[in-house]
């Protein structure tokens, strides 16, 4: 658990253009790059977890303010070219390694220095497939940026699973971390003899520092550490460093939510079939029914074009509106969900109907391509955008369903946020142990307040069939506005509250 500031969404990048690529690089591959007949191969374009050239040295900074570098390798601290590859980092400096110290059930900790912070390949587009390439369009200024950065990596190995983390080698990196039964851990400069590590709901701990690094083990603890102090031989306070990470902990719930993600996604696909079927029957009540437990499936994945806007322009064209396209619901560029839903009420055009659903399976099918990983990444910035959203969903379910704006004739808007209420109970449920150490009462009033809201809007039902928003008696309308609102109130505090992105962010 990270107490520093990763202020990447895609966690970062490193010194000089080394490694025999040259400065083409930071052209890109939205420029020049790639368009001579003569470029390199794809391969010798940087890709996160490979090896610096040998004989490549540690930084002189590093070795200077951090004498663990200055040592001589031993064999101990080495690692193989596999125990590195999946780190965010590339040019990997293998006579840099160094192991540190023990993590709970066995696990082992090691300082990896890199050339490079790098989460992602940097490549020319004709390396790259169609959906990588617009990944790296999203990205690739931030890439840019990061690439010039040298990095400093921490890999636990073994034990209770394997967590690695990079980050730019300027600065303080990793202060302070933890992990499942090693509640504090971490990376000190030379002069700091011991540390004291503070906790929400667990007593402090004072332990030594031993090359340049210190480790708590106490697999019965599962309180996550909010700060250390870095003591001198003397006992005094060289610095504090403030602040409350959950980013181990919230990892292990992004997890479950990229599961439960998946999930849905396995869900739809089907779904999406039997609409196209129905469409080609020529039973419009049936299409719309399939079209509707299509829809609330992908809204189960929360608001925002699904996954908060996280699948970006795709997720646009998978259930945007037709608002800000110039010629409105008669633009090519309109598709998806919305899309066919005008199709069937409104036009009432099977015909229509099924060239959408095509659309809309082909769309799905490039979804799928990519890691939710890729989509959801586990950052630092990528889990704080995370915790936005349960108060977001219900924010965008105020903004676009209770104002009936993202109506293109089917009256289901009310069905919509019975969708978004059941994202946010899957994300409060999965992130209610961490919840539960800082703000006890909130997930209760949380749930209690959605209960509420499908209660007010189970009873607008008007044989046992959906109403439209339009069509609601005011009182019942300002009912389900009042409840929406009240939820809102309670989560709006959440991403503050275990964020370590938020006011608890540590500060350096």
């Amino acid at each position: 658990m990270p107490a520093f500031r990763r202020t990447t969404l895609i966690a970062a990048a490193a010194a000089a253009l080394a490694v025999g690529i040259g400065a083409a690089v930071l052209l890109g591959p939205l420029g020049v790059l790639g368009t001579d007949a003569a470029s390199p191969p794809c391969s010798s374009y940087p890709t996160p977890g490979t090896a610096a050239p040998a004989g490549t040295k540690v930084p002189a900074g590093l070795a200077d303010e951090y004498s663990v570098f200055s040592a001589s390798q031993r064999p101990v601290d080495r690692l193989g070219p596999g125990q590195v590859a999946s780190l965010d980092a590339s040019g990997v400096i293998m006579s840099g390694t160094r192991f540190v110290g023990d993590a709970a059930a066995g696990g082992r900790i090691y300082l990896v220095p890199a050339e490079h912070l790098l989460s992602l390949r940097i490549a020319p587009q004709r390396c790259l497939t169609p959906v990588q390439q617009t990944i790296e369009r999203e990205s690739l200024p931030q890439l840019r940026g990061e690439y010039r950065q040298a990095a400093l990596c921490v890999a636990v190995l073994g034990g209770n699973g394997r967590t690695q983390e990079c980050s730019p080698a300027s600065g303080t990196p990793y202060p302070l971390l933890s992990a499942r039964g090693t509640p504090g851990f971490g990376l000190v400069p030379d002069g700091v003899s011991m540390v004291t590590v503070t906790y929400w709901a667990a007593p402090p701990r004072t332990v030594a520092v031993h090359r340049n690094f210190f480790s708590i083990v106490v697999p019965s603890q599962a309180a996550p550490p909010c700060g250390v102090q870095w003591l001198d031989p003397t006992g005094d306070v060289k610095r504090t460093v403030l602040g409350c990470s959950y980013l181990i902990a919230e990892r292990r719930e992004l997890n479950e939510y990229r599961a439960y993600v998946a999930g849905k996604l396995s869900t739809l696909r089907p779904q999406v079939a039997t609409l196209s079927a129905a469409i080609g029957s020529g039973d419009v009540a049936k299409a719309r029914s399939a079209w509707l437990s299509a829809h609330l499936t992908w809204l189960e994945i929360g608001q925002d074009d699904g996954a908060y806007g996280c699948f970006g322009a795709l997720g646009g064209e998978i259930d945007g509106l037709a608002a800000g396209h110039p010629r409105g619901t008669s633009d090519p560029g309109f598709t998806g969900f919305h899309r066919i839903e005008f199709d069937l009420w409104t036009k009432r055009d099977l015909a229509a109907a099924a060239h959408d659903t095509a659309t809309l399976e082909h769309l799905l099918a490039q979804l799928v391509k990519v890691p939710l990983s890729t989509y959801l990444p586990a950052t630092a910035n990528g889990i704080g955008n995370w915790l936005l959203r349960p108060h977001e969903v219900l924010e965008d379910a105020l903004r676009d369903s209770l104002s009936a704006d993202d109506n293109y004739g089917s009256g289901t808007d009310l069905a919509s946020i019975t969708a978004d209420v059941a994202a946010v109970r899957t994300l409060l449920r999965e992130l209610e142990p961490a919840l539960v150490q800082v703000a006890p009462h909130l997930v209760g009033d949380a749930r209690a307040e959605l209960a509420a809201l499908i209660g007010a809007i189970n009873a607008t039902h008007a044989n046992h069939a959906w109403v439209s928003i339009e069509d609601l008696p005011i009182r019942q309308r300002e009912q389900i506005d009042a409840d929406t609102g009240a939820a809102l109130e309670t989560l709006a505090p959440l991403p503050d509250l275990i964020t370590s992105t938020g006011s608890n962010s540590p500060t350096n």
